[in-house]
């Protein structure tokens, strides 16, 4: 499903208020697209963007090996979220929230790697204590 970028952050905003977030997670990262998370790599991995939301560090993650891509935060508390969004057309629109995961315990944790050849992605995350939301850069 491709949606606009203000539909996107309302729809985003209003899923991760209500919960719905961590309900469909494991429905997205199976139907996400046909070259499923399962056929990533996570080796030869960069970091090519970063954001920070209320001190908590979001990394778009990317494997030159696989042509794949992930988000993941760190310096997080239990109940905050991070989910890539990938787009065909630059921004404009995009697919999404995809993979979100939910930070159970620790400070850190991150999404399942998603093909993005042919794609720019981001990763995005929420503060579950304030309600902030902030993304990356589209690379």
């Amino acid at each position: 499903m491709m949606i606009s970028r203000r539909t996107g952050v309302l729809v985003s905003t209003a899923a991760l208020l209500l919960g719905f977030g961590g309900a469909a997670t494991a429905a997205q990262a199976s139907t996400a697209s046909p070259a499923s998370a399962m056929a990533c790599s996570t080796s030869n991995a960069t970091t090519p963007r970063t954001a920070s939301v209320d001190g908590i560090r979001i990394e778009l993650r990317y494997s030159t090996s696989s042509r794949c891509a992930w988000g993941r935060i760190t310096a997080a508390d239990p109940g905050d979220k991070v989910w890539v969004d990938r787009s065909s057309n630059g921004g404009a629109s995009w697919t999404g929230p995809l993979g979100m995961t939910t930070v159970q315990s620790g400070s850190d944790t991150h999404t399942p790697a998603y093909n993005d050849a042919g794609y720019v992605m981001r990763a995005c995350a929420w503060n579950d204590s304030t309600g902030n939301i902030r993304c990356t850069g589209w690379y």
